[in-house]
């Protein structure tokens, strides 16, 4: 490592640098998602399966996930039979079986559960900035818009007006009570006793 030259910027251990005639410059401080307790046993969880886990035995699963990936990418059958050597008929009875959708079903789960995350993520991260642009609004916007922002306000503060709901009931064709008997069973007994 060669010698640092008196010209050279100083690097300080947030990254930031400072030069010999003073000046500072700072980097951008690099932002680390750290996930909640609850969330992160959630990934630890989800992510440490067992092999004994899967819905079929792996010679069978290791088909059914390269005809799984190969659908997810975007393939039709056509071309999957020919990146499989299998037929056309093989791969639809695959797609069919319960090991395919449990999958199928498993891996669209946790993308769906991933990019929900995310979202999320975002909405907390603004929720403070959009509380300000409603506020805002009341403030400073046309009447219908104060009117709105005052109506979305009252509601997410937990003064939302009660729903009225009407229950109309109509009772056609009387009471009918009807008496059943119950009868000694006519079932017949088998008197057995076990031998040792």
């Amino acid at each position: 490592m060669p010698m640092p030259r008196m010209s050279d910027p100083l690097r300080l251990a947030d990254g930031s640098l400072v030069y010999p005639d003073g000046r500072l410059e700072a980097e951008a401080p690099v932002r680390v998602e750290v996930p909640t307790p609850a969330e992160a046993q959630r990934i630890v969880v989800a992510a440490r399966r067992k092999l004994s886990e899967l819905p079929e035995v792996p010679k069978t699963m290791n088909a059914v996930s390269v005809i799984l990936s190969y659908t997810l990418f975007g393939l039709d059958e056509e071309e999957i039979a020919i990146a499989t050597s299998l037929t056309i008929d093989q791969i639809g009875r695959m797609k069919k079986s319960d090991a395919y959708q449990q999958m199928h079903d498993a891996i669209v789960r946790s993308v769906l559960d991933s990019e929900t995350s995310v979202v999320r993520d975002l909405f907390v991260k603004n929720a403070k900035s959009a509380a300000q642009v409603i506020v805002r609004a009341m403030d400073e916007g046309t009447r219908a818009d104060r009117i709105a922002a005052a109506k979305d306000i009252l509601d997410r503060s937990g003064h939302r007006p009660s729903d009225v709901v009407e229950h109309r009931h109509k009772l056609d064709g009387g009471l009918v009570i009807e008496i059943v008997r119950k009868e000694v069973s006519t079932m017949p007994l088998i008197d057995m006793e076990v031998e040792q």
